[in-house]
Formats: structure tokens, C-alpha cells, sequence
């Protein structure tokens, strides 16, 4: 159904894509970028790990 509140998401929607056509692929890499920044940290701490593990502390 059209209605008033419909008409208003929509709008609002397309005026959102408008000002940041990008916006998905911007989100979409972040997310990678996140993934790459959690698996790298696992495999620095455990490279620390073995490393350093015949250091006495």
C-alpha cells in the first residue's frame, strides 16, 4: 500500500544513496578489513608465542 510513511522511507532512502553512492562497497570493505585485522593479530600472537617461548620472563 502507498502511503504516506512508505513514501518517506523511500525518499529518504534514495536521497541517502544519492549523498553516498559507495556506501555499500565502503561497508563491504571495512568488514574485510576487520576479518584481515582479527586473523593477523591471531597470527602475530601466536608467531610471539613461539618465538619467545624459551625466554625466561
Amino acid at each position: 500500500p502507498a502511503t504516506l510513511d512508505n513514501y518517506s522511507r523511500d525518499v529518504s532512502a534514495f536521497m541517502m544513496w544519492m549523498a553516498e553512492p559507495h556506501l555499500d562497497a565502503r561497508k563491504r570493505i571495512g568488514f574485510q578489513v576487520i576479518i584481515f585485522l582479527f586473523v593477523l593479530s591471531g597470527l602475530l600472537y601466536f608467531t610471539k608465542k613461539k618465538v619467545w617461548k624459551d625466554v625466561a620472563h
